[in-house]
């Protein structure tokens, strides 16, 4: 964990899609205590196993762009499609 946030803190800080990922991680931490929880939450917080969390976050991360795909697709579809006006 150590290492990933060196180079997080070094390299990702700057990157608005970074920061953006960290708002939505917060967001989602607030409005699903106990379901969401970032990486660093479960390793500092609880008494979750390193092994397990990273595989949680992974879990949540792939979840979580999913559905932002799911979402932008969904979009993409609604403004295509022609406006019916009667």
């Amino acid at each position: 964990l150590a290492i990933g946030n060196f180079i997080e803190m070094r390299d990702k800080t700057a990157s608005k899609t970074f920061r953006a990922k960290k708002k939505l991680d917060h967001f989602l931490e607030a409005t699903l205590p106990g379901i969401y929880l970032p990486l660093y939450t479960m390793v500092t917080f609880t008494r979750i196993p390193y092994a397990e969390a990273a595989r949680r976050a992974r879990l949540q991360d792939r979840i979580v762009y999913a559905g932002l795909i799911a979402t932008i697709v969904l979009i993409v579809f609604l403004l295509a499609r022609p406006f019916n006006t009667h």
